[in-house]
């Protein structure tokens, strides 16, 4: 084994459940997942993140099911390093996309890390 430190240990991590976006939605909301078409809502953030100067340090990544179902939404895990706890959501990956884009920034992104 070999320890590493990559850059987000300082901020963290951003699951975002691909079962929802690929299983969930479709077959138990097919209106819902009309409306969402191609949009990916990891895609989507770490795009965000780059365009704004936060990715790298805060990371998006696909996971299976958390376990945390609503119908027609995604499940979101927020892990700062900050010594906050881990904070479980569910979204409206369309409607709430940028809500939930500040809530990252504001609990991992530049100003945060600073304090």
């Amino acid at each position: 084994m070999q320890p590493v430190n990559p850059k987000w240990l300082e901020s963290g991590l951003v699951l975002v459940c691909e079962r929802c976006f690929k299983e969930r939605i479709p077959e138990e909301a097919p209106d819902v997942a009309e409306r969402l078409g191609d949009f990916n809502l990891r895609d989507w953030l770490k795009a965000e993140l780059k365009e704004k100067g936060e990715w790298g340090p805060i990371r998006v990544i696909s996971t299976t099911c958390m376990d945390v179902c609503a119908k027609g939404k995604v499940t979101v895990c927020l892990d700062p390093k900050n010594g906050d706890p881990a904070n479980v959501i569910i979204v409206d990956p369309i409607e709430e996309r940028e809500k939930l884009y500040a809530t990252i920034v504001e609990s991992m992104g530049r100003e945060a890390r600073s304090q």
